[in-house]
């Protein structure tokens, strides 16, 4: 303002009206802070055509020169903050990356007390984690003596536990898209459209049983670990509580539960 009206007088009678309403200090800070001149062009042009530094003029009329104000400061109250942000701001990448990016750290727990073949709304969650699955697992009946101990699903598998009271030892059916059944040998198998192998694992510090149906975009892997070894008897009574529903049939049940408004694979995965 007061180089627009030193254009059309002088910088001497502008400064004299200026000191009527503030300080020689409140005016030097000013021109302090002002280390770049934002004009506009229509002015800016103006004094060019004047061939006069208006500026300088005024600088020469304050008591000193005006040291430049520096708007960013360091300070300790400054570096503080800038150490409390950083990690704030890696709890936000972490915390973002979790809720944006769907990956397979991302686990959420069922939080029922059992997985039935007729707990359709677990097993429709089981079903969307591994989309190509044509067969999910399911607790077909805790065997005597036995708890179930839970459930979880992610982005890609899915698992529940079974475990025993007396031995401490649990099973544990995981479904994924693929397994590998190296080493493993094929039993028969009663289930439409999928194979059995099994493979034991005697010795150590604990022996195990692993049972691999393996069907259309998917594979059940049902472990069984015990402290000591591996029985018949207690295999098949692990083993007892392995049931399956097909993909069909869970989609029949939301069809029929949702009046066909729902899908199981909305984006049309197999």
């Amino acid at each position: 303002m007061m180089l627009c009206l030193a254009l059309r007088s002088d910088p001497q009678r502008v400064y004299d009206r200026a000191l009527r309403r503030f300080s020689e200090a409140e005016i030097s800070e000013a021109f302090a802070a002002a280390r770049g001149l934002a004009l506009p062009s229509q002015l800016r042009r103006m004094l060019r055509d004047e061939g006069r530094d208006l500026h300088a003029e005024f600088l020469n009329l304050l008591p000193a020169r005006p040291r430049p104000i520096r708007i960013q400061r360091w300070s300790a109250r400054r570096i503080g903050l800038l150490l409390l942000m950083a990690p704030m701001l890696l709890l936000l990448v972490v915390s973002a990356r979790l809720v944006l990016v769907n990956n397979d750290r991302t686990l959420t727990p069922l939080n029922v007390a059992g997985l039935g073949c007729d707990d359709l709304e677990s097993l429709w969650l089981e079903a969307q984690s591994v989309p190509s699955a044509a067969l999910v697992p399911c607790v077909q009946s805790v065997p005597p003596g036995w708890t179930f101990a839970g459930a979880n699903v992610r982005n890609g598998w899915s698992k529940y536990t079974l475990n025993d009271v007396v031995s401490a030892q649990g099973l544990v059916v995981r479904l994924t898209a693929d397994c590998d059944v190296a080493g493993a040998t094929e039993t028969p198998f009663h289930q439409a459209g999928a194979r059995r192998y099994e493979r034991t694992d005697p010795g150590g510090s604990a022996a195990a049983t692993t049972w691999y149906t393996v069907f259309e975009g998917g594979c059940i892997t049902a472990q069984f670990r015990t402290a000591t070894d591996v029985g018949v008897a207690l295999a098949n009574q692990a083993s007892s509580g392995i049931g399956f529903v097909t993909r069909a049939a869970l989609q029949d049940a939301l069809d029929e539960r949702s009046n066909g408004r729902l899908q199981l694979d909305p984006d049309g995965a197999e």
